[in-house]
């Protein structure tokens, strides 16, 4: 995910500046995130500013306790770090950066207008993927060798990881794939990060799983069970056989 970057000129004083760097915009529930802001004035060399952040939901409530600072002085043009706690439940957050201050021209103390910067976050339920592996020889020490996965042909970076396996060859590998996936048909599958050195059954191999309601295969297999009942119901009313109770007998 690339850094996102607010860079917006400061309301009231020239040459003034603020902003908010993030490494990411997507995080896992519940994970810590940093988050660097930056206020600077390149007119003025004394100037004395403030922040006030906080993280607030689509419905503007606050976060409690979800930006640490949450206050603080700020020096001029040098970055704070901000550390925000991304609320148990998923969905869209917006950290808010309000700086106040004022500055000193020849014994004049001016107040800065109070301006905001906004940056959105979205939290998300981490997609747990999972690979088998397996060896021939279960004798062979794995210990140190590294896998990587990929999915839907992009290399997860932060993927790596290493796995032990039993004394029968067997074992896995486990990936939290943090990421707003689109709905719908997704394919992974793991690759060596220490090229062919081990034969293990179970690298490059590719797995589909689905995100949303876009699996479809429970839906037709009911449909097909359906219609196979609906054939053997008609079948057995079309050979049933009908019963002649005779003419009825006419009023007397």
């Amino acid at each position: 995910m690339a850094a996102a970057l607010v860079l917006i000129p400061a309301s009231g004083v020239d040459g003034a500046y603020h902003s908010i760097d993030g490494e990411k915009s997507i995080v896992a529930v519940d994970e810590d995130a940093e988050f660097t802001i930056v206020y600077s004035d390149t007119d003025h060399s004394d100037i004395d500013v403030t922040f006030d952040a906080k993280l607030v939901n689509s419905k503007g409530e606050t976060m409690a306790g979800a930006v640490d600072p949450s206050t603080g002085s700020i020096d001029n043009g040098v970055p704070e770090t901000l550390t925000v706690t991304a609320p148990t439940g998923a969905g869209t957050y917006t950290l808010e950066v309000t700086y106040t201050g004022t500055y000193d021209v020849d014994g004049t103390e001016t107040d800065i207008d109070p301006v905001t910067d906004r940056y959105v976050i979205k939290a998300v339920n981490p997609i747990t993927l999972t690979a088998a592996v397996s060896l021939e020889d279960p004798n062979v020490d794995l210990s140190g060798y590294g896998v990587y996965f990929w999915v839907d042909g992009e290399k997860m970076e932060d993927s790596y990881t290493t796995f032990n396996v039993s004394s029968n060859g067997t074992g896995s590998a486990t990936y939290d794939w943090v990421t707003d996936a689109a709905s719908g048909k997704h394919t992974f599958w793991l690759e060596s990060a220490n090229g062919g050195v081990v034969d293990v059954s179970g690298l490059d191999q590719k797995h589909d799983f689905y995100v949303g309601d876009n699996d479809y295969s429970l839906y037709i297999a009911l449909v097909v069970i359906f219609v196979i009942l609906a054939i053997i119901l008609l079948v057995w009313v079309y050979r049933k056989p009908v019963k002649n109770f005779g003419k009825p007998k006419s009023r007397r």
